[in-house]
């Protein structure tokens, strides 16, 4: 490892790591890879046969199916109180992938191109705007509680 890779090293471990933030950052940067890796399949897929995706016979299966078993199985790693960056990791996936259908969810129709397709952006920029406050100011936020419970 260079010296430079070693000094990045240590200032990850030191600040992200060891102040308990590399679950929020994994799941955070897992959320936001997930959903632009889903909207640059998704469009490459309707360039390229007018749609698509996974189907069984003629029942298609939408993301947000996978979205919603993952999201379940973090919750269950969770439940054992381990491997916290693989359950982050887990979250942040599940969450893109069910967010990114949030409009298909709301209107129980499948309006993806459709414009009402719209609100599932609206969904995830304002969910990931919510993982970012948690990421850029987890430590803020906890000494904050901290400070109105003393009230």
């Amino acid at each position: 490892m260079s010296p430079f890779a070693a000094r990045i090293a240590g200032v990850y471990g030191k600040e992200v790591r060891d102040v308990g933030q590399e679950p929020r950052l994994l799941g955070t940067l897992a959320f936001l890879l997930t959903f632009v890796a889903t909207r640059v399949v998704t469009h490459t897929l309707l360039e390229a046969s007018g749609g698509g995706g996974i189907a069984v016979g003629s029942l298609h299966i939408h993301h947000v199916v996978f979205g919603l078993v993952i999201l379940l199985a973090s919750g269950l790693i969770d439940l054992t109180e381990r491997a916290p960056r693989l359950r982050a990791i887990l979250f942040g996936v599940g969450a893109a992938l069910v967010l990114d259908e949030f409009a298909l969810i709301l209107n129980l129709a499948d309006v993806y191109w459709a414009p009402q397709g719209r609100e599932s952006i609206d969904a995830i920029v304002i969910f990931a705007a919510l993982m970012l406050l948690v990421v850029l100011g987890g430590g803020l936020w906890r000494g904050a509680w901290r400070e109105l419970r003393r009230l």
